[in-house]
């Protein structure tokens, strides 16, 4: 029970250990990662009987590396935290535009003009892109292989992949500042916008997006209010979210022939099929003693630059780890993503038992100094247009732009557009450029 415990615990602080160092309700960053902790690392260490899905020394191993790693990972946010100015980080997140947004009003003015235009950009080339493949994965005949444009569904994806993915982006990262919008003055105009964009999120698949926007602005809106009521309403709401969404996943994937996560368990209880639904541990421990049985060849960090080679480049995060859980070279026929490691196993992976300590308190350092930078912008903000715009900058920088410092392991090609973006915005905001 204590290494489940562990496990609970030290996969726990990788996601929201910022609480450590800023527990306030307007720590909307970790808010929305409860869910995910929630369903994934709270609930299956209770339901699992993990020796029957890896062998003691597997285990003890997987609970070693993520409880040093987690202890690392703390070290570096309370360092991090207290750590002098550090300029080319703060050039980068731009923390000097997010504090002079909150009180300019034209700035503010400029970004939601923009905001609009991008977003309606991204639904068109969301439908372009769809009637070029000549599919939408939730009606085609293999909605799952679809959904990853696995198999049959790889080489009319590869012909539009950077309109499609551009654009789905564009869609995403504005979702939050479009409800905003809408609680803000609700206008016929948005909540078309929001729908069609929802429904064409829908007919993706991806059911985490769908959820994730509205969450995202609802826990701004709850960040800025004053009262606490609201806010632990919220909470249950984050909860109650990812609970059902992990276990209606569970029950279609159970009818799902070629689904290994059908046949996991049976789910006889809310948590049980909470859990099946986020087999992240299981798929962990499947890894992990699939990378030992392969001989533990160290990657020296090539997947942390990987993701910058689009489409089955070897080193790629998500290709390498279903490269290594399946033994295979190509992946093409595997409808997955990838899967969720934490920080501490790709420490491992990459450069051994010193990897565990010292990738975790890297991410996690520059991880408390950009929290203690956003934190300083959002503690005086007001609950008006202004706020509400600052924070969501504020979000958009913490979750995006800021990732090259603090998920340095995930370095993609898709993070290139939401750079462009932040920069257009900022230059545009600043009159640098204007749209006619």
């Amino acid at each position: 029970m204590i290494d489940k415990l562990l496990i609970c615990i030290s996969l726990s602080v990788f996601f929201i250990g910022t609480y450590f160092i800023w527990f306030n309700k307007k720590n909307v960053f970790n808010h929305i990662n409860l869910g995910l902790c929630f369903v994934a690392y709270v609930v299956p260490p209770f339901v699992f009987k993990f020796n029957i899905y890896a062998s003691p020394g597997i285990w003890n191993l997987y609970v070693m590396i993520n409880s040093i790693g987690a202890f690392f990972f703390l070290l570096g946010l309370f360092i991090g935290y207290k750590w002098r100015p550090l300029r080319l980080v703060d050039t980068i997140i731009k923390i000097n535009f997010l504090q002079s947004i909150a009180v300019d009003d034209d700035r503010v003015k400029k970004i939601i003009k923009l905001s609009n235009v991008i977003f309606i950009i991204g639904i068109i080339g969301i439908i372009v892109s769809f009637m070029l493949m000549g599919f939408m994965p939730m009606f085609a005949s293999d909605p799952f292989l679809a959904k990853f444009f696995k198999g049959q569904y790889q080489a009319p994806y590869q012909r539009v992949a950077f309109l499609y993915r551009t654009s789905r982006q564009m869609v995403e990262l504005f979702i939050p500042l479009m409800v905003l919008e809408i609680f803000l003055k609700p206008k016929f105009k948005n909540i078309a916008l929001v729908l069609i964009a929802i429904i064409l999120i829908a007919v993706s698949l991806n059911r985490g997006a769908i959820a994730g926007g509205a969450l995202v602005a609802i826990a701004i809106a709850v960040g800025l209010k004053k009262k606490n009521m609201p806010f632990w309403t919220f909470l249950i709401l984050v909860f109650i979210t990812y609970g059902a969404g992990s276990a209606i996943y569970y029950i279609v994937l159970q009818f799902s022939g070629d689904s290994e996560i059908g046949k996991l368990g049976t789910g006889d209880n809310i948590f049980e099929a909470i859990a099946y639904g986020a087999p992240d541990i299981l798929d962990q421990l499947g890894f992990l003693s699939a990378y030992i049985k392969s001989g533990s060849h160290l990657t020296y960090g090539l997947t942390f630059v990987g993701g910058l080679i689009p489409f089955n480049f070897p080193w790629n995060p998500a290709i390498y780890t279903l490269t290594i859980l399946n033994d295979i070279n190509d992946v093409s026929e595997i409808a997955s993503g990838g899967l969720r490691l934490p920080v501490s196993i790709w420490g491992y992976v990459s450069f051994g038992w010193l990897g565990v300590a010292v990738v975790p308190f890297i991410s996690a350092f520059f991880t408390g100094y950009i929290t203690k930078k956003v934190k300083t912008v959002l503690q005086n903000i007001s609950a008006d247009k202004n706020g509400y715009v600052t924070f969501f900058m504020a979000y958009f920088m913490y979750s995006n732009i800021a990732m090259i410092f603090t998920n340095f392991l995930y370095l993609s090609i898709y993070m290139l557009p939401a750079f462009i973006i932040y920069y257009l915005l900022i230059k545009y905001s600043n009159n640098t450029i204007k749209l006619n």
